[in-house]
């Protein structure tokens, strides 16, 4: 019985050392399995936020990577991010329900990646003009920034143009959210709310206003 367990114990030593001797041999059949559909480069404890995106973005995502892998790993990372919620004070009407209305749009999707849902509206209130988005919610981009364009529908940053007008960072991907407008700008030059990715230089979503 003695020697029969020392056998075994040989036995059992033996295979530990087998299989560390070969592992780098065998573990990517195990990470190829487990990884099935995931992102190229991504650090594997994000793989299952990657794999929590919808279906048609993981697919654009890989897609980029095939032309730009720097920017599109930059991009899953911006997407599996925490979400951005509008601040609270900002949520109600309060002081808006008798302000006029200059302009409204609705904002739009662009793409699989970068989309929109919700209404941006100037108001007129006495000594000021803000822009108004309600029930408002994107997807995310790194620095996202908001602007008013001469474009009705721009898509991407050529389209955009070089004389919009900022009015600062997004405050939330999520929210209703306010941006005060300058009080000696014109403002009917302006066709369109654009949130702005300046990190990836692209449009995420728009809304044209009139």
């Amino acid at each position: 019985m003695e020697l029969r367990f020392r056998l075994l114990i040989v036995a059992l030593v033996g295979a530990v050392a087998l299989a560390v001797w070969t592992f780098p041999g065998w573990r990517g059949i195990f990470r190829d399995r487990s990884l099935d559909g995931a992102f190229p480069g991504l650090e594997l404890e994000l793989q299952d936020d990657f794999l929590a995106l919808p279906a048609d973005q993981r697919q654009q995502l890989l897609t980029m990577r095939e032309r730009s892998p720097e920017m599109a790993l930059g991009m899953v990372r911006v997407a599996i991010g925490e979400v951005d919620i509008a601040p609270e004070s900002e949520q109600n009407m309060s002081g808006l329900t008798a302000a006029r209305v200059l302009a409204r749009g609705n904002f739009t999707t662009i793409d699989a990646l970068h989309k929109g849902e919700g209404t941006a509206t100037i108001y007129e209130l006495p000594g000021q003009r803000i822009l108004r988005f309600e029930d408002f919610t994107s997807t995310r981009g790194g620095d996202a920034r908001v602007y008013l364009s001469r474009d009705p529908q721009p898509r991407n940053a050529l389209e955009v143009g070089s004389d919009f007008l900022n009015l600062g960072r997004l405050k939330g991907s999520i929210g209703n959210q306010n941006y005060i407008l300058p009080a000696d700008q014109d403002l009917s030059i302006y066709r369109s709310v654009v949130v702005y990715c300046k990190q990836f230089e692209t449009v995420i979503t728009s809304a044209r206003i009139r």
